[in-house]
């Protein structure tokens, strides 16, 4: 399903347009992948020439996402790197600054330009980035800090406290294949990305009647929050008379 070139482009078309070194009566498409022959008719991935990363099926530029970041006064400089995660890819924001901010207010602001999928599940804050002994950034390094990053889950577990607060833990654990979830865990910190996102909004929908935003999860990305969001604009949302009582919280 490719054309034979760019319409009206003739130079982009002569850029990534370049006869098959395999056969130069066909032509092949640059498409910015790297790879190496192992045998004949069998081409080995090697991984991008440029730095842009595949999440959730969306190709990403992560320098998009840090430019997004640096416009934010408190930043002065950003780093997206994409992390392994449960056997997924996720991106992880590395933010230097001497500010303390909150990653909700982030979230939202980079909402406001980029489109759900191309924003960060983490968020590492640093006064100053790590360096290898040749005064380079230490990439390895930054990978290492999400382990430890401030963006991690609370250790504080707390159970739902009603009806409400009950349902949407028990859709949260069921997508994001995690026991047990607490009230005040983020969602995007405990392994939550845009793709299962869309299935929370979907569930909330169709199990409780109720209708959230993708936006919402920004401003509250807990349980707690949602549900006093739900409770304070759905208007057609009525809990059963049966509350579930409160739970003992316990630590992790």
């Amino acid at each position: 399903a490719l054309a034979s070139g760019y319409h009206n482009q003739p130079e982009m078309t002569q850029e990534k347009f370049k006869p098959s070194f395999l056969d130069e009566t066909k032509t092949l498409f640059r498409t910015g992948d790297l790879g190496k022959q192992t045998a004949p008719g069998i081409i080995e991935f090697m991984g991008r020439k440029d730095n842009q990363v595949k999440v959730n099926g969306y190709r990403i530029d992560p320098g998009e996402i840090e430019y997004q970041l640096t416009r934010y006064a408190p930043i002065e400089r950003a780093i997206v790197l994409p992390v392994q995660v449960n056997n997924q890819t996720q991106l992880s924001a590395y933010c230097q600054t001497d500010k303390t901010l909150e990653i909700a207010e982030i979230r939202e602001l980079l909402a406001k330009f980029l489109p759900v999928y191309m924003i960060p599940s983490y968020f590492i804050f640093l006064k100053q980035f790590p360096l290898t002994r040749h005064g380079k950034l230490d990439l390895h390094s930054l990978r290492e800090l999400r382990e430890t990053g401030k963006s991690l889950v609370n250790s504080n577990y707390v159970a739902p406290r009603n009806y409400l607060e009950s349902n949407l833990v028990s859709i949260w654990e069921k997508i994001l294949s995690k026991h047990p979830i607490g009230i005040f865990d983020n969602f995007f910190e405990i392994g939550g990305h845009s793709l299962l996102l869309s299935r929370v909004v979907t569930r909330v929908h169709k199990e409780l009647n109720v209708s959230v935003k993708l936006a919402d999860f920004f401003k509250v990305p807990t349980v707690a929050g949602l549900a006093t969001l739900i409770s304070q604009t759905q208007y057609n949302y009525q809990e059963p008379i049966s509350v579930i009582p409160p739970q003992k919280s316990y630590p992790m």
